[in-house]
């Protein structure tokens, strides 16, 4: 996969990232984000039961902060998940002590973890790197995105990062995610930054951010205890709250289909687009559950067209619609209609999918006006293998 260019933060904002040992001696593992003044956050997490110690700590500290963050720390390589009552002493120490170093309350301060689940976070290995990281992002403002962003990572094999104009403001996501991927919230960690204010209800602007995006995203089904979406915003530029939402929401698409292409062992970038559904929920439903199919996965893994794997995965996807009616197409090919395979549109499927390395499969249902797009990967031995020896 081609790395994407790093933009700069958008104002008000500086970052950094380090290597602590967390992850293995050489790999940066430890990111930091600081804002000049506390800036306005909202954050959605994780619906999955197992939850790891920063949900609660983070939940905590919005609601105490009154939505106000002024430092984000990120430490990939370990989840502090499962780690007990020491796991959120072991956060709430951290956030204390980066909090005394910037001069801003612990309640400021938001600390993230990605990593292997049930070990316990080497706190002082945290909290010895926190001068160089402080000192780092204190460089420059605007500047450090590039390290923030690859000490964010895990299996991931490039940063994710992505801007778009706001108006007279901008904004900038930065994500990590390669696998346990499913919108079952935001299933991976993603950031999206803004010199723009946030309005008062910024929870509702990030759900219906995330619901047009990575909730849309699934690389294999699975769901992780540590998935965070964060919104935070400086404040230093007037935009509009419909241009604002409309860049979130480019900029939140734009890393979901960045982490679908990058998912474990991917080859093919799959956007699945279903055509009409009875309403929006309905055509997501069926777009989730077609992206979800190992049968699908594995089919464009080998190139092969196989409209009856698309069609009987929407069939079961408990939406309303007469499979007589429905239309089915691979690439610019239609290859089921009215009923009837066309298998001379296959030669041509078939040659999107080797061919190209974003492949759509898309369905009409012909059961309304509705429609929407979700984004997936392949299925290959190589997640079999990644996924096999993650901690081995």
């Amino acid at each position: 996969m081609t790395e994407t260019h790093s933009p700069g933060l958008p104002a008000g904002l500086r970052a950094a990232g380090v290597a602590a040992g967390i992850r293995a001696p050489d790999l940066p593992d430890l990111a930091l984000l600081v804002a000049e003044e506390p800036a306005r956050a909202a954050a959605v997490y994780t619906r999955c039961l197992l939850q790891g110690a920063h949900v609660k700590v983070c939940r905590d500290h919005l609601l105490r902060s009154g939505g106000r963050v002024r430092a984000l720390l990120v430490n990939a390589g370990n989840a502090n998940c499962s780690t007990g009552e020491e796991g959120l002493e072991d956060n709430r120490r951290v956030c204390a002590a980066l909090a005394e170093s910037l001069g801003c309350p612990p309640e400021q301060v938001l600390f993230l973890s990605t990593g292997v689940i049930g070990a316990r976070l080497p706190v002082e290995r945290v909290l010895q790197s926190l001068p160089r990281l402080v000192e780092q992002a204190s460089c420059g403002e605007g500047t450090g995105l590039d390290a923030f962003s690859r000490a964010i990572l895990t299996t991931d094999t490039v940063p994710k990062v992505a801007a778009r104009d706001a108006g007279d403001g901008r904004v900038v996501g930065v994500a990590k995610g390669s696998g346990m991927i499913h919108p079952d919230m935001a299933t991976m960690f993603g950031f999206l930054l803004t010199d723009a204010a946030p309005p008062e209800d910024a929870g509702d602007l990030l759900r219906s951010v995330c619901d047009a995006s990575f909730h849309r995203l699934t690389v294999d089904g699975d769901t992780s205890p540590n998935d965070t979406v964060l919104l935070l915003g400086t404040g230093r530029a007037t935009v509009g709250e419909e241009a604002l939402e409309e860049a979130l929401t480019g900029v939140a698409v734009d890393l979901s289909r960045a982490i679908a292409r990058d998912g474990e062992g991917a080859t093919r970038l799959v956007t699945v687009r279903v055509l009409g559904a009875p309403d929006r929920p309905a055509a997501v439903r069926v777009g989730r559950t077609i992206a979800t199919s190992p049968l699908v996965k594995t089919a464009v893994s080998g190139r092969d067209p196989n409209w009856r794997r698309i069609l009987a995965a929407a069939g079961r996807a408990g939406v309303p619609f007469d499979p007589e009616r429905a239309r089915v197409w691979i690439g610019p090919s239609v290859v089921y209609e009215a009923g009837r395979p066309r298998p001379e549109e296959e030669a041509a499927a078939h040659q999107h999918m080797a061919e190209q390395d974003e492949v759509e499969l898309g369905i009409d249902l012909a059961a309304g006006s509705a429609e929407a797009r979700v984004w997936t990967c392949d299925l290959t031995d190589r997640y079999v293998h990644i996924n096999a020896d993650y901690r081995t």
